[in-house]
């Protein structure tokens, strides 16, 4: 990979759905989402927001640099590149995981800290010489060195972990690692140094920050922090955001992944909406950041002062964002950086709405059904017509009076009929979805026809390798 891997983003939003009920299948998972969450593809989900007056609730598209599970290879690909910019780019890095829950997440610290660094370093010309380990708890006022330790007859104290190997590594994890950090009562912060060695006697130090972000969406401290990101200054800085602050710095090129890690269990449901909402403020707010100091970059002293107006005058919003208006950047270079957000309707327009989500979701139904007992005939077919070449079957030969031959024949018209109307219901749904194209909401109904489309494809898929498998 190169540099300009990943977008050539120096700074990332990945959303991390954490698998908490791994023992159910993932289509009960799924099904336990589609309430209040869908998933797109790789970078896009569609998240309900409630309607005001008991009407149907609207939609809101939420795009990010990744979304998906965490053993998503799309999620662990991103992780992966961060140590490869690291590593092989030599650059700083920062972790900053964010989560609703104090949770910690030991099979991500290990995938990042031992199996992705091994797994580099067996294609670089550099050899692992040392690993040093620097954990501290961040509290509201004052940080916390949580391995400090004294030692031998001078009580000379320790306050790192210094190692030479990553099976080093992994046994500080899953044993001091995981004793100690269920002492702490602020936010993680480890930084963890590697030093690496060219074979010719010249060392490289190389750092990679992880903060570990707890209860966000009880607290203001990290949304303002995004919020204010734009501006180049924080106005309230807390200890934690002084300490973060540095890898948001666009001068200083620190490779930055923002995990915003989501428990997937029965309690996610009252929690999703508002983390959903700050995970979509760091991306949004990032970006118009990003977006400002090019503008910066690019205009000259007479056009950065009628810059400055239009910043002033335009305005930057995304769904659940409202930046300062000193800090809005103007219309005419924001646009690409600005996100869906939910459509000012009102009551007889939600009406409307609910009416035309009624039809989409019926036809939507009736659908499934129709493709099912479709495959479900497809598999029939393709079994009966499998038993009539297998002639070294007893009950197949000439004695049975051809068994199989009469069952396709008893079918035949019923299976016909079948998947007659499973094409007819699907030239159906595809009707709709013109007739949603043409209407006067077509911008929130195409949208969420589109995930009833990736539905329909999953559920295809489904199928096919569930008779795959059965025919197997």
């Amino acid at each position: 990979m190169d540099n300009r891997t990943m977008s050539g983003k120096t700074h990332r939003v990945v959303v991390s759905l954490t698998d908490a009920m791994h023992n159910l299948p993932r289509s009960i998972k799924e099904s336990l989402l589609d309430s209040e969450l869908n998933i797109l593809d790789h970078t896009h989900l569609l998240m309900r927001m409630s309607a005001a007056g008991g009407a149907e609730s609207c939609y809101q598209k939420m795009q990010f640099d990744a979304v998906g599970y965490e053993d998503d290879m799309h999620v662990r690909v991103e992780l992966y590149e961060m140590m490869v910019q690291m590593l092989e780019h030599q650059r700083n890095c920062c972790l900053l995981r964010l989560t609703p829950r104090r949770t910690h997440n030991g099979k991500l610290m290990t995938r990042v800290l031992v199996s992705n660094v091994d797994k580099i370093l067996e294609k670089l010309p550099y050899q692992l010489v040392g690993i040093c380990v620097e954990y501290h708890d961040l509290r509201k006022f004052d940080m916390l060195n949580m391995l400090s330790t004294y030692r031998g007859r001078q009580r000379e104290q320790y306050s790192r972990r210094d190692m030479q190997t990553t099976r080093e590594m992994f046994q500080w994890l899953h044993n001091e690692y995981t004793a100690v950090r269920g002492r702490g009562t602020g936010d993680d912060y480890i930084n963890v140094e590697f030093v690496l060695s060219d074979g010719n006697g010249k060392q490289v130090h190389l750092n990679l920050a992880i903060f570990n972000i707890f209860n966000c969406n009880g607290r203001q401290d990290i949304g303002n922090f995004f919020k204010e990101l734009p501006k180049g200054k924080l106005h309230k800085s807390t200890l934690l955001t002084d300490c973060i602050k540095e890898s948001f710095d666009l001068n200083r090129n620190i490779y930055t992944v923002v995990l915003c890690e989501m428990p997937l269990d029965k309690e996610s449901s009252r929690e999703m909406h508002k983390f959903l909402r700050l995970a979509n403020v760091a991306i949004t707010c990032n970006e118009a950041a990003v977006a400002l100091s090019a503008d910066k970059a690019t205009t000259g002293p007479i056009e950065q002062a009628h810059s400055s107006q239009s910043v002033r005058s335009g305005s930057l919003q995304s769904s659940g964002t409202h930046l300062p208006e000193q800090t809005r950047a103007r219309p005419a270079r924001s646009t690409k950086y600005l996100r869906c957000r939910p459509l000012n309707l009102s009551h007889d327009d939600h009406n409307k709405l609910a009416s035309w989500y009624q039809r989409i979701d019926k036809k939507f139904a009736e659908v499934k059904v129709c493709m099912e007992r479709h495959y479900n005939v497809q598999y029939r077919q393709k079994f009966l017509k499998i038993c009539r070449q297998l002639k070294n079957f007893s009950w197949l030969q000439d004695k049975s009076g051809g068994d199989a031959g009469r069952l396709m024949l008893k079918h035949s018209m019923r299976d016909e009929a079948i998947t007659g109307r499973y094409i007819e219901t699907l030239k159906q749904f595809r009707q709709l979805e013109k007739e949603v194209e043409r209407s006067p909401f077509a911008c929130t109904l195409s949208t969420y026809m589109s995930t009833k489309n990736y539905a329909l494809a999953n559920a295809e898929r489904v199928l096919q390798d569930r008779e795959i498998s059965t025919l197997q």
